[in-house]
């Protein structure tokens, strides 16, 4: 009896020691965690199993970590500072710089925010998260994460590669689509869409005016002053210049780091992170 529950003891031991080395074997000593970490729950396991599977093989073909992490509470931090703290201390991160982007999701007050470290911070600019998270926000907001998250990732895909292989995206670089169905309006949509209906309003009322002034030809407008004054009753004795005063308008111009257009700061860690953040 003695010897059964000795063996059953050993398997106990055993069982826990064979199956973590397993484990630890697809996440590399420096980085603590996968890429996506669901604290929350918001995945199935077969979607959470399929956007990990595409965070990864972003992740390495473009040698900078993309990575979604889902939160029930920010602990009493702000939400940057829980983002940047979650990617420097949990050791995310791609290669000896350190290049990656971190998209954090908090449901306690229904927080996102976005850090982004080295080559992160140039590829991801400020125009370029705000960019991502028109696209993105409608299906967070309505609680279709999975939908939200692989938008997120593909997005991200596209920015790298803009940044790779041209410049970063920002205010003064359009972005191809490339293949992701945007269905977010735009600055430019409304803009366009305001032009069209000014030109369409001025047609319509260039008709009607066009008629009334047709009606009127009888009336024709005097060029010269001179037919309104009665000859002899205006005299002119002097004349002069007075220089009165002058007015000088400056406008501050605006620098643009060296980053591509990002804004940065500091973490607890004493690193420089990009980012921005919000609610949805």
């Amino acid at each position: 009896m003695k010897k059964k529950i000795a063996g059953v003891l050993l398997i106990c031991l055993l069982v826990p020691a064979l199956i973590l080395p397993a484990a630890a074997q697809s996440i590399p000593e420096e980085r603590q965690a996968e890429r996506l970490v669901d604290a929350a729950g918001l995945l199935s396991a077969d979607d959470a199993a399929e956007l990990l599977k595409k965070l990864d093989e972003i992740s390495e073909r473009q040698a900078c970590d993309v990575v979604i992490v889902t939160v029930n509470s920010l602990e009493g931090k702000t939400p940057t500072a829980y983002a940047d703290d979650f990617f420097d201390y949990t050791g995310y991160g791609y290669g000896e710089n350190d290049d990656g982007i971190l998209f954090l999701i908090s449901m306690e007050e229904r927080d996102w925010a976005i850090s982004t470290y080295a080559f992160g911070v140039v590829a991801f600019t400020d125009a370029g998260q705000s960019w991502m998270m028109k696209q993105v926000l409608p299906s967070l907001s309505s609680g279709n994460y999975a939908t939200a998250f692989n938008r997120f990732a593909d997005l991200a895909d596209d920015l790298l590669t803009q940044a790779r292989n041209d410049v970063p995206y920002d205010e003064r670089v359009k972005m191809p689509k490339a293949g992701i169905d945007d269905t977010s309006e735009t600055d430019e949509d409304r803009v366009g869409k305001i032009a069209w209906s000014l030109a369409i309003a001025f047609g319509l009322s260039f008709i009607p005016i066009s008629i009334m002034k047709a009606a009127h030809k009888s009336i024709h407008p005097k060029n010269q002053a001179d037919d309104y004054i009665r000859p002899g009753s205006f005299r002119l004795t002097g004349s002069s210049d007075t220089f009165l005063y002058r007015q000088l308008s400056k406008t501050k111009r605006e620098s643009r780091s060296s980053s591509g257009g990002s804004r940065t700061h500091t973490s607890s860690s004493g690193r420089s992170h990009g980012g921005s953040s919000g609610k949805f």
